[in-house]
């Protein structure tokens, strides 16, 4: 794995999910000469957890029209999903994500410059001139730029899991898993830990395996995501940027365009060109506050149902087989067989059995946590740090780590999930899609500025 030709550049991009795949497209596109090297753990490139999902009901939360991976096409998703899916597909046709990912994919395959490497990247070393990876089974790689493209991890443990419970099958940590499905009795009661778009997917699947029990999805504020709908669109933001930077002040932005008669989904929408530039000019005392306060609304808000997907959700409420019960789980133990969720509630505590209860609880931000050699080496060593608010990690604008030095990396950088230790929006592709785009650049010029520093030296010498 080590360079066959050492004056060739290379760049290592660590992740092979929807972030990597889409850096390594742009980068490609750069023709700056250097090896671009794609690390990823799974069997194929261009997924990630998202859009690896089996179930064609697991649909976009964002519709066709507005979720191409290249900026400046922005309808070149809708395009190739009528070519090759559905010809009668518009742009607010909400598609499969299973498409989308197949869509990257095939985006990836147009590009013939970069070279994939199955494994898992341990540890970081830096050197003169870039950082030595090493990988599990010992390979080693110099690379000029690293790319940390790392995608979801699994999420944060919950309080008074009974390891029995686990070990039993009775509780899964993780939704994602197919054991979360496997050997339930299709009319058994099952639990949703969490009322978030991972707990929506879940009740789809378990639907769609054939299961048709009553599912209780818990949560502390026992709110589903809102539904998309159509609107007309707001010409400027709901917030201006010279509004005063505090939580308050953003918040009454909001309501007072709202009043003026924008629909409060254009008025939220208005904010995605200028979110993160928000978020950056709030003080840390103030970013707390939202963290604290506003977070799940704004979740709920900005993150939305598919409508069909909205629709069958009502469904079952409407029903009677989803129910939803508010309260924070203080533990899950295993009693004769089942799962007993405790929950704590306004009125106080309770508890009630289920043969199964799934976390839905999103994956985990807090990196010092998460099981990842490589980022435990980072942190270990000094050169990556937390977020502010301690989640994510610290970067820079160009999404250059920054260490416990408070120094901004040259070599190392990141983009995706990792950013919202920064930004308060940096999951979802209009976002991935920006990054992706500024980085291959910002790596462009890096790789520039290194050629015209080593021929400096060269003459020197």
């Amino acid at each position: 794995m080590d360079n066959a030709n050492k004056s060739t550049k290379t760049i290592a991009i660590i992740g092979g999910g929807v972030s990597g795949t889409l850096t390594a497209f742009h980068l490609a596109k750069q023709q700056t000469g250097a090896r671009i090297v794609l690390i990823h753990q799974e069997p194929t490139v261009g997924l990630g957890l998202a859009y690896s999902t089996p179930s064609l009901r697991h649909l976009l939360n964002v519709p066709a029209g507005k979720i191409s991976a290249l900026p400046h096409q922005p309808d070149h998703f809708l395009r190739w999903l009528r070519a090759r899916h559905d010809p009668s597909a518009t742009p607010h046709t909400f598609a499969p994500r299973a498409l989308f990912g197949r869509y990257i994919q095939h985006i990836f395959t147009e590009t013939h410059t970069i070279e994939t490497q199955q494994g898992q990247v341990t540890d970081y070393r830096p050197t003169p001139t870039g950082a030595l990876l090493t990988l599990e089974d010992g390979r080693r790689l110099h690379a000029n730029l690293t790319v940390l493209a790392l995608g979801n991890f699994d999420p944060a443990p919950l309080p008074g899991i009974e390891p029995a419970a686990e070990l039993a099958g009775v509780y899964c940590h993780n939704a994602w898993r197919a054991s979360a499905y496997a050997g339930l009795d299709p009319h058994a009661p099952v639990t949703v830990i969490g009322t978030g778009l991972t707990a929506v997917d879940v009740l789809l699947r378990l639907r769609e395996t054939g299961h048709r029990g009553i599912i209780t999805a818990v949560s502390r504020h026992g709110v589903f995501p809102t539904r998309h709908a159509p609107y007309t669109p707001l010409a400027t933001s709901a917030i201006p940027l010279d509004t005063p930077a505090t939580a308050v002040d953003y918040l009454r932005a909001i309501r007072t365009a709202i009043r003026s008669g924008a629909e409060w989904r254009a008025a939220i929408d208005s904010l995605r060109d200028a979110t993160n530039q928000l978020w950056l000019r709030l003080p840390l005392s103030e970013r707390k506050r939202f963290r604290r306060h506003l977070q799940r609304r704004w979740d709920v808000v900005r993150h939305r149902m598919a409508p069909p997907i909205a629709k069958a959700v009502q469904s079952e409420l409407d029903a009677g087989t989803l129910v939803i019960r508010q309260g924070r789980v203080s533990a899950v133990t295993l009693q004769n067989g089942q799962a007993c969720v405790a929950l704590e509630t306004h009125s106080g505590t309770a508890a009630f059995t289920t043969a199964r209860a799934i976390n839905c609880t999103g994956p985990s931000l807090n990196y010092r946590r998460v099981h990842s050699p490589l980022l435990k080496k980072l942190f270990a060593n000094g050169i990556a740090t937390p977020g502010p608010l301690g989640v994510g990690l610290r970067t820079n604008r160009d999404g250059a780590l920054i260490d416990n030095l408070n120094r901004a990396s040259e070599n190392l950088f990141t983009l995706g999930p990792s950013r919202q230790g920064t930004l308060l929006e940096s999951i979802a592709i209009p976002e991935i899609r920006q990054q992706a785009v500024r980085l291959a650049q910002t790596l462009a010029e890096a790789l520039q500025h290194q050629s015209e520093f080593d021929e400096e030296a060269e003459i020197a010498s």
